[in-house]
C-alpha cells in the first residue's frame, strides 16, 4: 500500500482487482463441452455435383474395365459385377440429387460408405492386388477437402489398416497373395493419404482464413462506432481460432487509463461493453515488450510432467526474440491459461493496445500468430480512425453547443436585459405616481414584438441550414435602429465597398455586431456609435467604434471582447481593440472569406 494511500482505498483496489480476474476466469459449465458454431464452408474448389459425378465415373469406368478386361476379378466375380453394379446405381442416385441440391447424407458420411464399398470390392476380387485399391484416394480426397485435415487422415489410416486385415484374410482363402503388393500397398495410401489429407487442411484453412478476413472488413464499419466493432471482430477471432476466451486491452484517450474489452464463448449475441482496469493489473497485460506477438504454451504429460514451449517475433524488426518470456508465464497464470497468444496493436509504431486469445486445452502454433498479425494489422488502422471520428464528431458538438451558448446570450439575453430596463423605468413612473405610461407601454408591447420577431428568425436558422439572411446589410441597419431607439445611443453604419458575403457567413457576423453594440451599452458611456463594414477582397472587415473620454478609452482597449473574439476565431478571423479616428475605441474584427 502507498504512503498516500488510505486503507480504504487499498482494499477497494484490491476488490476491484480480484472482481476483474474472476470475470476474466468465469466460464459456465456449459461452456466447457460446447464447440464453437461452425458453419458450413463454401469450398469452390470441390463442388458438390463435381464430386458426385466423379464418383459416377469412377463407378462406370471400373465396371467398364473389368468387362473388357475379364482377368480381374478372378474370384466371386458374379458377387464382384454384382457389388459394383449397385455400387454405381448408388453413385447414379447421388448424382442426380446433387443435380437437384438435394443430398441424402453429408459428405463426411459418404466418404465413409464410399470406404465401406471399396473394401467389399477389394474382399470380392483379388485382395491386395485389386484393381479397386485405388479407389481409396477417392475417399481420401473427398474426406480432406470437405472436412479438414484430420478427418482425411483419419480416412486414410482406417482404409489402410482395414485393406492390411482384408489382405491377411483373403490369404487364407486360397486367393493368389503377392507379400510386395501387401506391405507396398498400405505404406503408399498412409503416405499419400496423408499429403492428401495436408493438402486438403491447408485449403480449408486458406478459405476459412479469407472468410474471416472478408468478415472483418464488413465488420470494420466506422457508423457502428467503436465498442460494436471490437466486439463483433472479436467474437469472429474468438470463434476462429476455438479460443476459450479472447481479451483486447486498450490505451485510453485519457493518459495512464486502459480499458478492457472481453468476450467468452458464451458472448455470442449482445454487444460487449468495456471496463477501466486497476493500474495494478493493467501493469501485468502491458508487461510485455511493446512490439512483441508471443506464443506461449504449456502442456503436462500423463506422468505430470510440464513442458513449456516459447516463441516471439518482433513486429518492428521482423525478426524472432527471446524477449517476453517471464512475462507471458505471469499472464498466463493470471488469466488461468495452458495456451496464451499476444499481438499488439500498433499505430505508426506506438502501441495502442494489445490482443489476447486464451485456451485451455489446445495448444498455439506458429500459423496461429502469423495470421492474427495480419487480422490485427488490417484492423488497427480502422480501430483509430473510428476513434478519430469519435473525437471530431464530440468536438464538433462541443463547438456547436458553445455556438448556441453564444447566440443565445447574444441575441436573446442580451435584448431580454433591455426590456428588463424598460419595466424598470415603468416601475419607476408608476411608484412616482405618473399614470401617463401609455405611450410608454406601446414602445414596450413593440419592442417585445420586434424581440419575438427575432427569437422566431433565430429559430428559423437552427432549423434552417445556414440561417438565411436576404440582405445583410439591410439586417444590420434595422439591428441598430432598433438599438437606437431601445438605449438612446446613435448608431451609425457605413459601408465602404460591396460586401459580397454568403449568407452563412452574415448570419455569423450579425451576432458580433450584436455583441459589440451590447459592450457599448453596458461598459461605456458613450452616446454614439459607428459601425462600418469593408471587404479587401480575402477578407471581411468590421469596424464597431464608440466616443468617450481619453481615460475611459485606455481602459477600454484594456478590455477583450471574449464573446467576440470566440466567434471570430470560430471562423477563422481574429478580433483586436485598439484606437480609432479622434481618439474612440474600436473593435476590429477580420475574417477570412
Amino acid at each position: 500500500m502507498s504512503p498516500t494511500c488510505t486503507p480504504r482505498q487499498y482494499w477497494q483496489e484490491q476488490w476491484t482487482t480480484t472482481k476483474l480476474i474472476l470475470s476474466i476466469h468465469s466460464t459456465e459449465a456449459s461452456q466447457t463441452t460446447s464447440q464453437p458454431r461452425r458453419e458450413r464452408l463454401s469450398l469452390e474448389s470441390v463442388d458438390e455435383h463435381m464430386v458426385c459425378l466423379m464418383r459416377l465415373v469412377l463407378a462406370l469406368s471400373a465396371l467398364l474395365i473389368i468387362y473388357i478386361d475379364p482377368s480381374e476379378p478372378n474370384h466371386y466375380v458374379a458377387l464382384t459385377y454384382g457389388a459394383l453394379i449397385l455400387y454405381s446405381v448408388y453413385s447414379l442416385i447421388l448424382y442426380l440429387l446433387s443435380r437437384s441440391r438435394r443430398s441424402p447424407l453429408p459428405m463426411g458420411v459418404l466418404s465413409w460408405v464410399d470406404t465401406a464399398c471399396y473394401l467389399v470390392l477389394v474382399s470380392l476380387s483379388s485382395g491386395t492386388s485389386s484393381i479397386f485399391f485405388f479407389f481409396f484416394f477417392y475417399a481420401v480426397l473427398v474426406a480432406s477437402f470437405y472436412q479438414g485435415f484430420a478427418a482425411g487422415l483419419c480416412v486414410a489410416l482406417v482404409s489402410a489398416l482395414l485393406f492390411t486385415v482384408i489382405g491377411f484374410i483373403t490369404s487364407f482363402g486360397g486367393q493368389s497373395f503377392e507379400l510386395n503388393r501387401f506391405l507396398l500397398r498400405p505404406i503408399y495410401l498412409l503416405a499419400l493419404g496423408y499429403m492428401m489429407a495436408y493438402w486438403g487442411g491447408a485449403e480449408i484453412r486458406l478459405k476459412r482464413r479469407l472468410a474471416l478476413l472478408k468478415e472483418v472488413n464488413t465488420l470494420s464499419n466506422p457508423r457502428f462506432g467503436i465498442n460494436h466493432t471490437m466486439s463483433s471482430i472479436m467474437k469472429s477471432v474468438r470463434a476462429f481460432y476455438n479460443a476459450d476466451a479472447c481479451l483486447l486491452v486498450m490505451m485510453d484517450e485519457r493518459p495512464g487509463e486502459q480499458r478492457l474489452t472481453r468476450v467468452g464463448r458464451a458472448d455470442a449475441g449482445d454487444e460487449v461493453q468495456s471496463e477501466q482496469l486497476p493500474e495494478r493489473l493493467a501493469g501485468q497485460f502491458f508487461a510485455l515488450p511493446e512490439t512483441v506477438a508471443v506464443i506461449y504454451n504449456t502442456k503436462v504429460n500423463q506422468w505430470k510432467t510440464k513442458s513449456v514451449s516459447y516463441y516471439a517475433y518482433d513486429m518492428a524488426k521482423n525478426e524472432r526474440t527471446p524477449e517476453g518470456r517471464d512475462e507471458s508465464e505471469k499472464l498466463a497464470v493470471t488469466l488461468d491459461a495452458a495456451s496464451l497468444l499476444s499481438v499488439p496493436l500498433l499505430n505508426r509504431g506506438k502501441a495502442m493496445g494489445r490482443l489476447f486469445l486464451t485456451r485451455t486445452e489446445h495448444s498455439f502454433d506458429l500459423s496461429d500468430i502469423d495470421f492474427l498479425i495480419q487480422i490485427v494489422e488490417q484492423v488497427t488502422p480502422v480501430l483509430n480512425n473510428i476513434r478519430l471520428l469519435d473525437r471530431l464528431a464530440s468536438n464538433a458538438a462541443e463547438q456547436e453547443r458553445q455556438k448556441i451558448a453564444r447566440d443565445l446570450h447574444d441575441s436573446v439575453i442580451q435584448p431580454y436585459i433591455g426590456l428588463q430596463y424598460k419595466v424598470a423605468a415603468l416601475r419607476n413612473k408608476v411608484a412616482q405616481g405618473n399614470v401617463h405610461i401609455m405611450e410608454d407601454l406601446n414602445k414596450l408591447f413593440e419592442v417585445t414584438s420586434n424581440e419575438i420577431t427575432g427569437l422566431r428568425r433565430y429559430v428559423g436558422g437552427l432549423k434552417e441550414k445556414g440561417g438565411r439572411e436576404d440582405n445583410f446589410l439591410s439586417a444590420v441597419r434595422r439591428y441598430t435602429a432598433q438599438f437606437e431607439e431601445n438605449y438612446g445611443i446613435d448608431v451609425k453604419v457605413e459601408c465602404e465597398t460591396e460586401l459580397n458575403i454568403n449568407d452563412r457567413l452574415a448570419a455569423e457576423v450579425i451576432p458580433l455586431v450584436h455583441e459589440g453594440l451590447s459592450n457599448i451599452r453596458k461598459h461605456t458611456q458613450a452616446t454614439t456609435s459607428t459601425i462600418r463594414l469593408g471587404n479587401d477582397g480575402s477578407h471581411l472587415i468590421l469596424f464597431i467604434e464608440n466616443d468617450g473620454a481619453s481615460a475611459e478609452t485606455a481602459a477600454q482597449c484594456q478590455f477583450i471582447p471574449r464573446s467576440i473574439t470566440e466567434r471570430a476565431q470560430s471562423l477563422g478571423g481574429q478580433a483586436r481593440v485598439g484606437v480609432g479616428h479622434e481618439g474612440r475605441t474600436r473593435v476590429t474584427v477580420r475574417i477570412p472569406l
